[in-house]
């Protein structure tokens, strides 16, 4: 079932961005960059999209597990997304957003310096200047107007965001929002899905974040429920008057 992009009109491109949406089936993709790359995009969309559908075809578990799956594939996409689940400890197709976005994205690097590749709330962005973006934590939280930082974009990265309250997305806590930021989309997605499952209550968010910041293995970490909110990593908070990501 489609969910509108709601969130969609609140961006603020560059002017000199040209902005474009891919769809194809389940995939709808909000993309910015030097020129119009549609064509480009649907190309190189429809080629990830029979990449996976042919290993699901071949091994159903793929899609359907909650926990990590060893298939055996040599396809960099595949092995991307099993080794997200594995370090994270969910299932493969809890990083195929996020997934999709990097792969869409380098892709159209080829003709564009700037990209931006945004996939259901979660983004890809390769740019030689800063970013801006914004976490949208939902009406009901305190911080509804929206959390803004800037994040150095130029060797590409990955905000992917999951919630127990706002979105389709599956989540088994009660988290507000939960962002990860990490080079690969992959493990950033998977990151957020497995921290937002582990977020049911206030009290969980200082320890998910100091365990982030421990481990590492993100760049950087924003995570909301309630009254509580914990940061830690590689953003530099910004204020904005108005919602823009």
């Amino acid at each position: 079932m489609y969910t509108e992009r709601f969130y969609r009109k609140w961006t603020s491109p560059e002017s000199d961005l040209e902005t474009f949406r891919v769809v194809l089936g389940e995939s709808d993709l909000q993309i910015y960059a030097e020129r119009n790359l549609r064509n480009e995009a649907l190309k190189a969309l429809s080629n990830i999209r029979r990449t996976l559908h042919e290993h699901i075809a071949l091994n159903p578990i793929f899609q359907r597990s909650l926990t990590p799956v060893t298939s055996g594939s040599s396809n960099p996409l595949i092995t991307r997304m099993e080794e997200a689940g594995r370090e994270w400890n969910t299932g493969p197709m809890a990083s195929v957003a996020g997934a999709i976005a990097q792969e869409v994205g380098t892709h159209l690097l080829k003709h564009s310096k700037t990209v931006i590749v945004e996939n259901g709330g979660d983004i890809w962005a390769c740019s030689p200047e800063p970013l801006e973006f914004l976490v949208y934590p939902g009406e009901e939280s305190p911080f509804s107007r929206g959390i803004n930082f800037t994040l150095d974009a130029s060797q590409g990265i990955s905000i992917c965001t999951s919630s127990g309250k706002v979105g389709p997305s599956f989540s088994l806590g009660r988290a507000d929002a939960v962002t990860a930021i990490h080079s690969c989309a992959a493990r950033a997605d998977a990151a957020a899905t497995s921290l937002a499952n582990r977020i049911r209550r206030e009290s969980d968010v200082t320890r998910i974040v100091e365990e982030v910041a421990c481990g590492r293995k993100l760049k950087a970490i924003i995570a909301a429920c309630g009254e509580s909110i914990g940061i830690w990593g590689e953003v530099h908070l910004t204020e904005r008057e108005q919602r823009n990501a």
